[in-house]
């Protein structure tokens, strides 16, 4: 597809400014949910005009001349991205006498904290109640067990050489790293259980991963083993994604090293870019985008061309809210875009519907799709 992404640029500054004709409005949704790169721009345009210093100046009403010296003087100062964006809009809005720019954020997109009631990180330690990492900083000894916890990372030292095995439980809405005994790191997405030894023994490493983790294993002489409920992973020292959100699918993605995928029936060598899908078929090998895969350790979950249906099934792990499809065939529309984990669910919501033909009302802490 052959973008003008200047075009795009100026048809998200006229839809912001409520004067885009009918026949564009459908040409900027339709390139915007199609094109990855023109839902950047358009994404863009829309958050640098949301900014509230852009918008108090955008508010101002003021001479041409003086909004076009202001901006190209500025733009020459600042190399400035956000002031050759502003000089677009000021031809647009100040050509169309609209000096009140009007964009409601509360409205469209509302930037407040996210307000998830989930429980918090829990660690289980053998021989004791659960710990809420989420309410424990800094150093806390359980029995021969010295954790240091910061923030949303966490890493420990086990007296006994056989501790036992601990288990690590991520909540809706949280991410979570722990470093390893053996120092190998392991990135926790929400609603992920991470079960492991507190010490590894004998000629092996093995830890067991149910939900989404990334694992970066420390170089040693004894193999690395990742259990999931359908597959086995052996590696010596690499780094991967695992994800076993689906019951009926599993994925395994290397980002450099090697590693060894075992089912029931087959085994397989993959190589970075990589990915391993073991379902009902057995396992299939494809390739990956990283960034994309990787992004919601950034607290972002970025979709290429993704039905409804798939993007709908992150809302419960990072909100906390049932989805109900009030229109099933709105499943089946595509999309190109961003989650963003930490704002409220109606921020990317509202990005969603402003791309394609659906709409959305919450009802009893329930999201309808209709």
């Amino acid at each position: 597809m052959n973008t003008d992404y200047e075009l795009i640029h100026r048809l998200t500054l006229e839809e912001l400014a409520d004067v885009i004709s009918d026949k564009d409005l459908v040409y900027l949704k339709t390139t915007i949910r199609e094109d990855p790169e023109a839902f950047n721009v358009w994404f863009e345009t829309r958050n640098i005009l949301n900014e509230p210093d852009v918008k108090e100046f955008l508010e101002r009403s003021r001479p041409v001349e003086m909004i076009f010296q202001t901006t190209l003087k500025d733009k020459k100062r600042t190399g400035g991205w956000k002031f050759y964006l502003l000089s677009l809009a000021a031809i647009v809005i100040v050509g169309l006498c609209l000096f009140h720019f009007y964009y409601p954020p509360v409205t469209r997109f509302p930037v407040a904290q996210n307000k998830i009631d989930t429980k918090g990180i829990r660690l289980q330690l053998p021989g004791t109640d659960n710990i809420d990492l989420s309410k424990q900083e800094g150093s806390v000894k359980v029995n021969n067990v010295t954790i240091q916890n910061s923030g949303n990372s966490m890493s420990y030292v086990a007296a006994n050489a056989s501790a036992g095995i601990a288990t690590l439980t991520i909540p809706q809405g949280k991410d979570y790293k722990i470093t390893l005994s053996d120092g190998s790191t392991v990135w926790l997405n929400s609603t992920t259980t991470l079960q492991f030894p507190l010490a590894f023994q004998g000629d092996k490493r093995e830890i067991t991963v149910n939900g989404e983790a990334y694992i970066e294993v420390a170089k040693s002489t004894k193999p690395f083993f990742v259990k999931m409920p359908g597959t086995t992973l052996q590696v010596l020292g690499t780094s991967f994604n695992v994800n076993t959100y689906d019951n009926n699918k599993e994925q395994i993605s290397l980002i450099n090293g090697a590693v060894k995928v075992l089912d029931k029936k087959n085994e397989l060598i993959l190589h970075p870019g990589q990915q391993a899908t073991h379902d009902s078929n057995g396992l299939n090998v494809s390739s990956f985008d990283e960034s994309s895969l990787l992004s919601w350790r950034n607290g972002l979950y970025i979709f290429n061309n993704t039905t409804l249906s798939e993007i709908m099934l992150v809302i419960p792990r990072w909100f906390g809210k049932q989805v109900v499809m009030d229109n099933p065939d709105k499943g089946k529309s595509r999309f190109t875009g961003v989650i963003y984990r930490n704002e409220p669910v109606q921020y990317s919501l509202d990005i969603l519907k402003a791309t394609n033909d659906f709409d959305y009302y919450i009802q009893s802490e329930i999201i309808h799709i209709k």
